[in-house]
């Protein structure tokens, strides 16, 4: 099993490539005076005080995620510290964006955390809550975009719109879905046992009892989830806050990135409900880190804010997703190789003892 799980993260990632090198050069041929001496030039023409802080933004992005599962897992009576918290989330970003709607995240993080000595309950009560959070800070933030500046959504093409829109849509699906789970796992049981007859009858699923014992420790699990919850409702607030400020601090490089490059002052709010709805839109289609959905709104979006939508572009996205996936992968490979060598001290050191 372990050997399909890591060819799949192979085959997703070699997908993930060719996404990101089709997507650069489509963006590319989008504009024919574009050529990278001058992209150097305006690179290197931009404010470094709003650059360094767009790195910033983007660093916050990861350590915050890791704030927010540290701050669950403590209140579940597990405390580690924030390097640690640093690479849990490092793996999840890592993962998150090389696989399909990022279905690689959490149990890369979930192997860290119990290399780490959470126990494997544990470890999936806190991803359960975070990713719920996560969930509802993105709702939040198009809500709030919808309320306070409407008008930014028709900033964007037909097909753009029709693309936030889904975006949203399944967004909400999703946390009424986990809501469900937590806190009504009885009715969801009962719809799950009559898919599972009903596909059982049309010969899809072969070993009923082998589903039945799959949704029964689901059921465990998710019943563990919302007894943490109805006991540390605290908790949950602080873990939705964590999860807003992740969200925020990686549209802010966006912000950033445009004040930088000489863009106006008195724009930044608009460049902020852009970016964010382009985050929501980005959720839409299930391809790995949303690569090509989310630079297609971008350089729809931001027409209206910049003539040079292709430059800002490559700057803006280069630095809140693709230096931020090396980072992370850096940060998640250096912790598991110094957790392994610390483990091997442990045990050799165990044995000198024995002897």
């Amino acid at each position: 099993m372990d050997g399909i799980m890591k060819k799949n993260k192979k085959i997703w990632f070699v997908v993930f490539l060719c996404l990101t090198a089709g997507t650069l050069y489509g963006i590319i041929a989008q504009s024919k005076s574009f050529s990278f001496r001058a992209f150097l030039q305006y690179i290197t023409g931009a404010s470094p005080t709003w650059t360094a802080l767009a790195v910033v933004c983007m660093f916050g992005f990861v350590l915050f995620e890791g704030l927010g599962l540290l701050h669950i897992s403590r209140s579940l009576g597990y405390r580690r510290s924030v390097s640690s918290g640093t690479a849990y989330s490092a793996a999840d970003i890592f993962f998150s964006a090389i696989t399909p709607s990022a279905t690689g995240g959490q149990p890369a993080c979930a192997c860290c955390m119990i290399k780490d000595g959470i126990p494997a309950a544990v470890t999936t009560v806190t991803l359960l809550l975070n990713l719920v959070m996560y969930l509802v800070a993105l709702i939040v933030i198009g809500g709030f975009c919808f309320l306070v500046r409407p008008a930014v959504f028709f900033v964007f093409s037909p097909l753009s719109r029709f693309l936030i829109i889904l975006g949203y849509l399944i967004l909400f699906f999703l946390v009424v879905t986990f809501l469900l789970l937590v806190f009504k796992e009885k009715i969801v049981r009962k719809i799950a046992d009559c898919c599972l007859l009903l596909l059982h009858k049309i010969h899809l699923v072969r070993d009923q009892e082998l589903w039945h014992k799959r949704l029964a420790k689901l059921e465990q699990e998710y019943k563990a989830c919302s007894d943490a919850v109805r006991q540390n409702k605290k908790m949950l607030i602080m873990a939705f806050f964590y999860n807003l400020f992740q969200r925020v601090s990686l549209i802010f490089v966006s912000v950033c990135v445009f004040l930088g490059v000489g863009g106006r002052l008195s724009s930044w709010p608009d460049v902020w409900f852009v970016q964010s709805l382009v985050t929501i839109g980005s959720n839409s289609v299930p391809v790995p880190g949303a690569v090509g959905v989310a630079d297609y709104l971008f350089l729809d979006g931001f027409r209206s804010l910049t003539a040079d939508t292709v430059s800002i572009e490559l700057l803006s996205r280069g630095i809140s997703f693709y230096c931020c996936i090396i980072l992370c992968g850096l940060i998640a490979w250096g912790w598991i190789i110094s957790y392994e060598r610390v483990a091997k001290r442990r045990k050799h050191r165990q044995g000198e003892k024995e002897l």
